[in-house]
């Protein structure tokens, strides 16, 4: 902005001294000869009072005006500007004065003859445009003006610029969610600029990325199917050592088959969530009600863990969402084996569940020691345990870090969040948000 008022001033300067440098004086000069004609016409035939109205006309034109000095040197009107007094009184005789940048850009005189034989002065004055137009406004609207037109551009220009990073913004959030799919806008990538190369860049990363995690989730499903046939047959060669086993190797038969049990399990979990990965087949999926799902599933885990203290609490009437009733009772169950086994002694597992806005919340707490607010979002990948999982690891639970990370994917797959909080007063809170399908307000 700066620079436009200072080449808008320039320019005026310039145009100024053209004014000067060029015919434009003596076409203005030209006219005059007019004006002095009929003002020595009207002084004739009607005196003084005749020519003091002629004069009092050019009040009205913005840029000439016309003065008359008599014999005694005075003005027939008030307020006349000392620079054309100056000019009036001077000695050069009737030479036209040209001054480009002051307020009488040009002025011009020429006696005149009353009736009564008495000579006037008539001074024919032309603004300077600069004068006519008042430079200091002027120059504010053509600021604002200024100011206008930048703010116009810089606003198409902060779109045109930004558009693109906002867009990446969205797609990397996507990518962070677990949409490996996600790609730049292709007309971002025709670009030119770095904005381009950027897009370009991100596009092929995130391409490399999306390959090595198919792989990875593909190399784990193809070693948990490859495992299941050694198992298989280390089963069949145990049930067969059994038979010659003297009763000292029964405990460590035993013990080969404990692991063999928790190898199938380990298995049986990745390949589930494997199948969470690839699978996009929602038409089976169906009203749940999520308060029924987790009374059986409070019963179930009460049977196995007697004295466990479980409390499941409902508020309001809605519970229900669209989903896979199996695939959310083993989410749910996760969750709560998981509670049960980090709570301390003689403490409760607290169950709620609630609507809000367009989702169906679960709130799952335990009364332990929690997790280190570093590793909570740790707790969400397989083969992750908090050290408090490791050191329980002989009461009986699988222990592989599966629990978790089967139940957020389950979550996932039913378009929810799971998140994962320490309470204030201790304990680990998990978060559940499923979205209230459109058919599952109405029972």
């Amino acid at each position: 902005m700066v620079t436009t008022l200072i080449t808008t001033v320039v320019t005026l300067l310039l145009a100024s001294y053209y004014r000067q440098w060029s015919n434009d004086s003596v076409n203005l000069i030209a006219p005059t000869g007019g004006y002095i004609s009929a003002a020595e016409l009207i002084l004739q035939r009607g005196g003084e009072p005749l020519l003091l109205e002629w004069l009092l006309t050019f009040e009205r034109h913005p840029s000439v005006n016309a003065y008359v000095f008599d014999d005694q040197g005075i003005s027939l009107l008030p307020d006349v500007p000392l620079s054309v007094q100056d000019y009036a009184f001077s000695s050069d005789s009737y030479v036209a004065k040209v001054n480009p940048i002051g307020r009488s850009e040009i002025l011009v005189k020429a006696p005149l003859q009353g009736y009564d034989g008495r000579v006037y002065l008539l001074v024919v004055e032309f603004i300077h445009p600069l004068v006519v137009f008042n430079l200091p406004e002027y120059l504010a609207w053509g600021a604002l003006a200024s100011l206008l037109l930048f703010a116009l551009w810089s606003f198409v220009l902060s779109g045109y610029l930004t558009r693109p990073l906002r867009y990446m913004q969205k797609t990397v959030r996507s990518f962070a969610n677990g949409d490996w799919s996600a790609r730049m806008n292709p007309k971002f990538l025709r670009r030119k600029d770095e904005l381009g190369e950027l897009s370009r860049e991100f596009d092929h990363m995130a391409a490399h990325l999306e390959r090595l995690i198919k792989d990875q989730r593909q190399l784990v499903s193809d070693v948990s199917h490859e495992l299941r046939s050694p198992l298989a047959r280390s089963a069949i060669a145990l049930e067969l050592a059994r038979f010659d086993a003297v009763p000292d190797q029964v405990e460590h038969l035993d013990r080969i088959e404990l692991e063999n049990q928790r190898l199938n399990d380990m298995i049986e979990d990745l390949l589930g969530m494997a199948r969470l990965d690839t699978q996009q087949d929602h038409s089976h999926w169906k009203r749940v009600d999520c308060h029924k799902l987790l009374i059986h599933i409070v019963d179930d885990a009460k049977f196995e863990h007697q004295g466990s203290d479980l409390n499941l609490t409902l508020h309001g009437e809605l519970s229900q969402v669209i989903g896979d009733a199996k695939l959310l009772a083993s989410a749910f169950e996760n969750i709560i084996r998981n509670a049960l086994l980090h709570t301390a002694p003689r403490t409760s597992v607290d169950i709620d569940i609630s609507s809000r806005h367009e989702n169906l919340r679960i709130i799952i707490r335990d009364h332990g020691p929690g997790v280190e607010e570093s590793k909570l979002q740790d707790l969400l990948r397989p083969f992750v345990r908090a050290e408090s999982a490791r050191e329980r690891l002989g009461s009986g639970h699988r222990g592989f870090g599966l629990g978790l990370a089967i139940a957020h994917r389950v979550v996932l797959h039913h378009r929810g969040k799971l998140r994962l909080h320490n309470h204030k007063d201790g304990g680990l809170i998990v978060l559940i948000d499923l979205p209230i399908g459109p058919t599952s307000k109405s029972n």
